[in-house]
């Protein structure tokens, strides 16, 4: 038994022997029949001592394979780019500056004829702008641009264009140092005095004074209008630019925005500002005396009660003249502006076309002043201009006075408006206003007093 197991064990032994040997030979067999392994320095050397420049893989140029691929991966890429850009950019063929007011308030009243009077949050109105360039003159800035404005208002909450007229720069714009002259066509503001071409944005106080809205002075027209300036102050250390004369010469429909002219007459505007012509840190910067002149016609009609409306046959001059002076400085600053009123109205008469007309005069002056202090909201301090002096700093009191006559032949039937404010400045167009006004209209004899926090923003 022992034998036999022997023999075995030395069985498996020879056969284990006779496999490895095989491995082994089979091996060095291998390992010389087959080049030995290359590495990139043995290359380099080897290259080297053949006499052949070597060659960084980065430096190698680029096959027609290689190209198809960065080609096919810049495509993907800007498929995808371009789907972005489709679903969260909006997109326009010409240059376009989009911008916005918006005012929302509370208002609390109290009125010796309406005890009742309904207080609460307002919407009073909102404007969308868009602004942009149609042709662009690189060489001579005799460029072509448009202004177009939507106004949403709480009075009927409907949505109607504002603003919407080209502008053509007639002489070069790019040199500061020469006048400038402009020609506009369109829906606009009315260059009469200093609050009727106030925007939106830059107005101090929650309402206008009485006499833009009673003239008809605050609502645009339709019509085209010359607007420059004439011997151009400029100080370079501070980029600031202020024309020793400004000019505007509008001819307008004459019956308000939106609504199509009722006669064929033509209303005429003009004026002319002088400012003072002083560099930047000049105790005089801001300071400017206007003259403005409306002339025009308005259709006259009867009722059965003798009262004027519009609409109707037959015409009666109208004419508007003011003066203004503002100084606006920091931190004290002022604006005063005086407005007289002629128009003809039918008294009486058996028709339109023959009917006696009277002249009936009227006349409306305010006056503001303000202090300001705090931080001016500029991205330059180095970088001013004269329409930076409108943007008050940080903190504005003022006290402004209103007067309003509509019939000056007629005693005791005047109004007055005394208004207490404080505006708070978030940034150049973005402002809490707090305004207290005492109002007192002899003519209905009512007195009210009104509270209004208003909140305008822009964008």
């Amino acid at each position: 038994m022992i034998n036999r197991i022997s023999k075995i064990k030395f069985t498996l032994l020879l056969i284990g022997g006779i496999l490895i040997s095989n491995a082994d030979l089979q091996a060095a067999k291998k390992q010389i029949s087959e080049p030995p392994v290359k590495t990139e320095e043995t290359e380099s050397v080897v290259k080297e001592n053949a006499g052949v420049a070597v060659v960084d893989e980065d430096e190698q140029p680029a096959s027609k394979k290689d190209l198809q691929g960065l080609t096919s991966d810049v495509a993907v890429l800007r498929d995808q780019l371009t789907r972005q850009l489709d679903r969260n950019i909006a997109n326009t063929t010409r240059s376009l500056t989009l911008g916005g007011t918006i005012q929302t308030r509370y208002s609390a009243v109290t009125s010796t004829n309406q005890p009742t009077s309904p207080n609460g949050f307002s919407l009073n109105q909102a404007v969308l702008s868009f602004s942009g360039a149609l042709k662009k003159d690189y060489e001579e800035g005799k460029s072509l641009t448009y202004v177009f404005t939507l106004l949403g208002s709480a009075a009927n909450y409907n949505i109607q264009p504002l603003d919407a007229y080209l502008q053509y720069s007639i002489l070069p714009s790019l040199d500061i140092e020469k006048p400038y002259l402009y020609f506009l066509f369109g829906q606009q503001l009315k260059p009469f005095g200093l609050e009727a071409q106030t925007t939106e944005d830059q107005r101090p106080t929650a309402g206008l004074a009485t006499f833009t809205s009673a003239l008809g002075l605050s609502a645009r027209d339709v019509g085209i209008q010359l607007k420059g300036d004439l011997l151009p102050v400029v100080d370079l250390a501070y980029t600031y630019r202020v024309p020793l004369i400004q000019y505007n010469l509008a001819l307008f429909n004459g019956g308000g925005y939106n609504v199509a002219d009722t006669n064929r007459s033509k209303d005429i505007l003009a004026r002319v500002v002088l400012n003072a012509p002083v560099d930047y840190n000049s105790d005089f910067r801001g300071l400017s005396i206007g003259s403005s002149y409306y002339t025009g016609h308005q259709d006259l009609a009867l009722n059965t009660t003798g009262a004027l409306i519009s609409g109707g046959s037959g015409k009666g001059s109208e004419i508007r003249y003011g003066q203004d002076i503002a100084y606006v400085a920091s931190p004290v600053g002022f604006t005063a502006e005086y407005a007289v009123g002629e128009d003809e109205r039918a008294l009486s008469g058996t028709s339109l076309a023959n009917a006696v007309k009277s002249t009936i005069q009227s006349r409306g002056y305010t006056v503001t002043f303000f202090y300001q202090w705090g931080e001016q909201f500029l991205k330059q301090v180095r970088n001013q201009s004269r329409l930076d002096d409108w943007w008050p700093t940080t903190y504005q009191p003022f006290i402004r006075f209103d007067h309003w006559d509509p019939d000056t032949s007629v005693a005791n039937n005047e109004s007055t408006v005394l208004t207490y404010g404080f505006n708070f400045f978030f940034a150049q167009t973005t402002k809490l206003q707090l305004n207290y006004t005492v109002t007192d209209n002899k003519l209905i004899n009512k007195k009210e007093n009104q509270f209004i926090a208003q909140f305008q923003y822009a964008f």
